[in-house]
């Protein structure tokens, strides 16, 4: 009685431990990630001297430019920042935002230096920020690599082909007369470009810095460019090779500065700011058509502002469950088995395919049978973002049990979008899949504790019974040990005796069976692992247990079993096409480990 009471609590206080956890981390009075919210990113905390250092304040939410209290660099340089990007974070089934305000940072001496606190102002409350001491030597460890997206590409760059032959670029050449500030503004500048000077919300647009040259120039990136509103994916590289392009009707070596995908977040008007650039080119002079002298010019470059104008969706024609997505996209849906049994887990797994702004696409809305139940939600990203618009496969696997035997027919799945080829919205939608369900297995393990229950609305009902249950389960135990305590001749219990048909035992042929274990196991441990979660924990848990015991195990029948039971949780491990499921598991674990009431 007690063995199996305990059998029954095991889950609950499985559950108890797990809700705990997880209630203490989410009562309202308690504010155990308020620090984490806002804080400082750096990819070293010890750098060189000579070593330029991205330091990124960071707040788990949405913020803009004019929240920020910028703080006091004392000891390091500013080459460039602050730049802003806002982005949206998928983590535990959930989307939330993120914003991020960005220097490139470079250490003025040697030592301790602290990356300053900051303070950030949103709904009338200042959040603060702890400071973060950096180790800066004298050399750069060997073990650092630059880092992408916070230097622009580039150095000197190439001459004209037609100019190569002559060693000296026409353009650098200062002749009486001229100006080497105006020779360089007409030779060198920063243009931006949009793909699109208009869209709606939601819908990608690339944006592209370019430096624009005709002189042999090492060029510094003084000032980033700020984008406010917007989820910014970055399509910055290290390319340090230039391409020609025309402008003007004249040829010019360009280099990217900056290629970034914007995705705009609400409605109104995104500047795209100005980029900085300095340039240092060396201008030569002439006596006699012959070259006697040189001198070294810089100056300063930036793009002229632009801007973007973003409108709402269309209103004419929007479907009623249209749920944001934006772009060009096909939907697929599949069963793991389309041939199932009751009870037993099944899979729906739904993949959206194309290019656009995934961040905005959705599970689909399902009209599931009567006969079924569902769980969470599992979500995968395979995305391009390097790619314009980007593209990929968002997958959506959900479990689900058909509870009886029978056919059962998982409805058409249809999905709307805004389609940013055609301006116009689509509704495409799956076939339906039709599942043959046979009779449910006979397991001693409810499959409710394995595949339902992962959500705190499902499981809330259960925690003020869980300390009656106990209390219950306690006196019963208590009771009768007391009752045995006070009999006069406890009861003695005696080994099994074998049967003189040694063929036989408790009316089984021995091959029926599988022999005792040499040394007897905890059964209670059998219980707790019984109650784990997650498939892929149980099978190792279980494979783990059983190679121990394996090595403990002398008789050959039970060392056989064992060794078929590793064999079936490696098989339910890494060949997914397997059938091997966990309740073919714990019924083999039950015949080794438990004995026969």
């Amino acid at each position: 009685m007690a063995v199996r009471l305990y059998f029954c609590l095991a889950p609950m206080l499985h559950l108890v431990k797990y809700y705990l956890r997880v209630g203490l981390l989410t009562l309202p009075g308690i504010s155990v990630f308020a620090q984490s919210n806002f804080h400082i990113n750096t990819a070293y905390t010890t750098i060189g001297l000579k070593e330029t250092l991205q330091v990124s304040y960071t707040y788990a939410g949405l913020a803009e430019m004019n929240n920020w209290e910028a703080p006091d660099f004392k000891n390091w340089q500013i080459v460039a920042g602050p730049s802003f990007q806002t982005q949206q974070i998928y983590a535990n089934g959930t989307y939330h935002s993120e914003s991020s305000f960005i220097y490139l940072l470079q250490p003025l001496k040697t030592g301790k230096l602290q990356l300053p606190a900051a303070n950030l102002h949103l709904n009338n409350t200042t959040l603060h920020c702890q400071p973060l001491t950096i180790t800066v030597q004298q050399q750069i460890p060997v073990h650092h690599t630059p880092q992408a997206g916070v230097q622009m590409p580039g150095g000197f760059l190439e001459p004209d082909e037609e100019e190569a032959t002559t060693g000296i670029e026409r353009n650098a050449i200062l002749f009486p007369g001229e100006d080497a500030a105006q020779k360089m503004k007409e030779n060198i500048f920063v243009r931006v470009e949009a793909s699109k000077n208009k869209c709606v919300v939601g819908e990608p647009i690339l944006v592209t810095y370019t430096l624009y040259s005709r002189l042999r120039t090492s060029a510094k990136l003084i000032q980033q460019p700020v984008f406010n509103g917007c989820t910014v994916y970055e399509m910055t590289t290290q390319d340090l090779h230039s391409e020609k392009k025309q402008w003007n009707g004249k040829l010019y070596n360009t280099f990217i500065i900056r290629k970034v995908q914007l995705i705009p977040l609400t409605t109104g008007t995104i500047t795209l700011n100005a980029t900085t650039v300095e340039n240092t080119v060396t201008f030569y002079t002439l006596k006699n058509n012959s070259v006697n002298g040189s001198v070294e010019y810089s100056s300063l470059c930036s793009n002229a502002p632009m801007q973007l104008t973003i409108t709402d969706l269309p209103l004419r024609n929007k479907p009623e469950h249209f749920t944001g997505a934006v772009g060009h996209f096909t939907i697929h849906a599949r069963v793991e088995k389309k041939t199932d049994t009751a009870d037993d887990v099944n899979r729906l797994v739904i993949e959206m395919k194309g290019a656009g702004n995934f961040s905005s696409v959705t599970a689909p809305q399902i009209l599931w049978p009567e006969n079924t139940a569902h769980f969470s939600v599992e979500e995968t990203n395979e995305v391009n973002k390097l790619a314009y618009p980007a593209e990929g496969i968002k997958t959506f696997t959900i479990p689900f049990t058909c509870k009886q035997q029978g056919n059962t027919v998982i409805p058409a799945i249809a999905y709307n979008f805004y389609d940013t080829e055609t301006g116009e919205y689509q509704t495409i939608q799956t076939d339906s899949i039709p599942i043959q369900v046979g009779p449910a297995l006979k397991n001693f393990i409810n499959p409710d504790l394995y595949t339902q229950g992962n959500t705190n609305a499902t499981y809330i009902w259960i925690i003020p019974g869980i300390g009656l249950i106990v209390a219950i389960g306690w006196w019963i135990v208590y009771g009768r040990q007391k009752k045995a305590a006070l009999q006069s001749e406890p009861a003695t219990i005696l080994p099994t005796q074998p049967s003189k048909n040694p063929a036989i035992v408790n009316g089984l042929k021995m091959d029926e069976i599988v022999p005792p274990p040499a040394k007897p196991v905890e059964t209670s441990n059998i219980y707790e692992l019984l109650t784990i979660p997650d498939d892929n924990l149980f099978f190792k848990a279980v494979k783990a247990m059983a190679m121990a015991e394996q090595e403990r195990e002398e008789e050959s029948g039970r060392k056989e079993a064992l060794h078929e039971l590793i064999a079936a949780c490696n098989q339910a491990l890494y060949a997914k096409v397997a059938n091997t499921n966990r309740y073919d598991i714990a019924e083999q674990l039950k015949i080794l480990f438990i004995p026969p009431a």
